[in-house]
């Protein structure tokens, strides 16, 4: 049994994920949630420089040179960071000589926020390529995260605003600033009535916790000033004039109560394949893992020689022999390789390379994790312990589920005879309807249906409940069911009104506006193992284990050693 197919496929799957968490380098995530921690603790404002990775007619390796010539001239004093950043692709800072704005953890690309805090005070970093763009970033300043405020404000709009307009808001936020300052007055219901931000003033003004930086810069500052309780002095910035209410203040949370966001975080981006990657470029040196360069350049000439990528080259390597990478001493070909090749129809030699190098080396990895889980039960204890405990587990399961559970379930000669020797332990204490109830979407199509069983009655028919499921539905569609029935009175309403005389059940928004009894009779006690199939079917169950552990004693016979069982005792 541990051959077949389907035993394999689930063996294999539960090994694939018992050997996963042993491809993983917990130290490595360890390390990662704890620099998370700390890029927490602190706030970072930088400027940068954000270029495009590549504009369409040069390659990403071109776009990278530029960018490395920029930095260099920078560093060399050639030109400065302001000037050099009128040519960023990021508008809203390229007017401010590059000047961003403060760095939230989380907030930003992981490249990104890598370089932020990677870089010194006054530095400039490496050109780095957060998927959006290619950046070279300046850190201006570096400060303690001062941790998040709550608060709510109330606002007066100037954007967009005439000078009039701008001074008539002016003097109304004054004239609010005496109203709240009152002794009694509810700053939210002020809010509701006076405010002209319509996401917060529904609400009261409030605006929920926030970090340092993620507001205007004048708000941001004033909020982090403030009191908690206290109420600020109108606060002008570039949307108009605020009163802020601070409503609460909390420092950044321990290391324990950010765990979990943590986490969150680093599943969330690349940083999140770190601890397997890292795991597994352990594991290449330790199985010798190798791509072959000589082999790549044997693989080339193929290409060449039919003058680019095509599927005439495709054909040629996919019989080839020639050796590509090497694991534990074993050479592996380029064939093997191509069927993990993605489909192109055709590709220049030095395209189709890069593409062929980057395949054999993922290719050559994969080989290296799948013989490390090969290997796992030979060089690990637990692994070993665990990985034959549940081999043994599912063979019982299925040697069981073939031998007793499923086989009493599908042996119905076998569950009549065992209910025949047994009738007198099925008994009820109240009669049962046994037989069908036939439903139909109204009066008219219940009337077409029981012509058609009392047809069936006349005829002497007889058949089983899926052939009258079949032929209701053939002929009938969704406008009639059928439904095997065995109930006690009180079990079913429909069954009560139908056979023992009850009331009919209210139906006025049910479907199945009309139903009838066919083929039905009450019986007092079980005639056959389909009136108990459950209690039967338990009970025949017991017996054939009982049987099979009984024929399992006879073929392997267990001997016990006393002396041994006394010693352990």
């Amino acid at each position: 049994m541990d051959t077949t197919a389907s035993f394999r496929n689930e063996f294999e799957g539960y090994a694939a994920e018992l050997a996963q968490a042993r491809m993983v380098d917990s130290t490595v995530y360890d390390s990662l949630l704890h620099e998370a921690y700390d890029h927490a603790r602190e706030l970072r404002y930088v400027s940068h420089i954000m270029l495009p990775p590549s504009d369409g007619t040069t390659s990403t390796e071109a776009a990278m040179a530029h960018a490395d010539s920029i930095r260099n001239a920078i560093l060399s004093g050639t030109t400065t960071f302001e000037d050099a950043a009128a040519a960023s692709i990021d508008r809203a800072s390229a007017t401010r000589g590059g000047r961003m704005g403060w760095v939230l953890p989380g907030r930003f690309p992981w490249p990104f926020e890598k370089a932020s805090y990677d870089t010194p005070l006054g530095g400039i970093s490496p050109v780095i390529n957060s998927g959006f763009g290619l950046h070279i970033i300046r850190v201006d300043e570096i400060k303690p995260n001062p941790g998040e405020v709550e608060a709510e404000h109330i606002l007066k709009l100037t954007h967009g605003k005439t000078p009039e307009e701008a001074e008539h808001a002016r003097v109304a936020i004054d004239s609010i600033y005496n109203v709240v300052t009152q002794p009694g007055v509810d700053f939210e219901d002020v809010a509701r009535r006076e405010s002209e931000d319509p996401g917060s003033a529904k609400q009261g003004g409030k605006l929920g916790w926030f970090s340092s930086g993620m507001m205007v810069a004048p708000f941001d500052s004033a909020s982090f000033a403030m009191q908690v309780g206290e109420i600020s002095r109108p606060v002008a910035t570039a949307y108009g004039y605020h009163i802020i209410h601070k409503t609460g203040a909390r420092p950044v949370a321990s290391f324990e109560d950010m765990r979990q966001s943590l986490e969150q975080q680093i599943n969330g981006d690349e940083r999140g394949q770190l601890p397997a990657q890292r795991r597994l470029d352990a594991l290449v040196q330790q199985y010798n893992g190798q791509v072959s360069d000589d082999g790549l350049a044997k693989v080339r000439q193929i290409i060449e020689e039919c003058g680019r990528y095509d599927s005439t080259a495709i054909e040629a390597l996919k019989a080839s022999t020639i050796p590509v990478y090497t694991v534990a001493d074993k050479k592996y070909t380029i064939a093997s390789v191509m069927s993990a090749m993605p489909v192109t129809a055709s590709m220049e030699v030095d395209d189709a390379m890069t593409m062929l190098r980057n395949t054999t080396n993922r290719v050559m990895r994969d080989k290296v994790a799948e013989i490390y889980r090969k290997d796992l039960v030979n060089i690990d204890p637990d692994y070993r312990n665990i990985y034959n405990e549940y081999r043994d587990g599912i063979l019982l399961y299925n040697i069981s589920n073939q031998e007793v559970w499923e086989r009493a379930a599908k042996d119905t000669t076998g569950l009549e005879k065992y209910f025949a020797e047994h009738r007198a332990d099925y008994t009820w204490k109240a009669p049962k309807f046994k037989g069908y109830i036939i439903f139909a979407t109204n009066d008219s199509v219940q009337t077409e249906v029981k012509a058609f069983t009392d047809s069936l009655d006349a005829a002497g028919a007889t058949f089983t409940r899926e052939a009258l499921v079949k032929m209701i539905d053939k002929r009938f569609g969704r406008d009639a069911k059928v439904e095997r029935v065995l109930a006690a009175k009180g079990d079913n309403a429909i069954t009560d009104y139908l056979a023992f005389d009850g009331p009919k059940p209210e139906n006025q928004k049910m479907r199945w506006q009309s139903y009838y009894a066919y083929r039905g009779r009450i019986i007092d006690q079980p005639e056959d193992a389909f009136d108990v199939r459950g209690q039967v079917t338990t009970d025949y169950q017991a017996l054939l284990e009982k049987e099979w552990v009984k024929e399992l004693h006879k073929r392997f016979p267990v001997k016990i050693n006393r002396k041994v069982l006394a010693k352990a005792k």
